[in-house]
């Protein structure tokens, strides 16, 4: 099991990386502006939650390092513990950010980070939720 959920974590993670550092298309609909405002295009996100476009960012942002929460306690013992899910999150999430200051036709916006670190605890979340249902008695 924990050899399955690294084969997937780690194909996971090297898809969201060239998803998110690869040049976008320039009409592709992507925001070319760099935010450092936090809830800033959080905000553009519920404004426009009927948009196809913003509503695929929320869940792309969120989806993202989901499995980060959900398979990295079981390949990872150590990040059994939220809080080191929350840091390891934060640290990969950021990175992507200041990488994609010099990738073409992308922006680096403090709201991604804190999508993607929201995705991180919910998949934390389910993890957690998962291996109660597991643990509970059959009665």
């Amino acid at each position: 099991m924990r050899a399955l959920a690294g084969i997937f974590l780690s194909a996971w993670i090297v898809g969201g990386l060239v998803l998110t550092l690869q040049a976008a298309h320039p009409l592709a609909g992507q925001v070319v502006t760099d935010n450092l405002v936090p809830l800033h295009t959080v905000a553009i996100y519920l404004d426009r939650i009927g948009s196809p476009f913003w509503t695929m960012q929320i869940v792309g942002n969120l989806g993202l390092l989901l499995p980060v929460g959900l398979l990295g306690p079981v390949v990872l013992p150590p990040l059994r513990r939220w809080w080191l899910v929350l840091l390891l999150a934060i640290a990969i999430s950021a990175a992507i950010e200041v990488a994609q200051l010099w990738v073409p036709y992308r922006s680096s916006d403090i709201d991604d980070v804190v999508m993607n670190v929201t995705g991180a605890l919910l998949g934390f979340a389910l993890y957690r939720l998962v291996g109660r249902v597991v643990q509970a008695p059959v009665r």
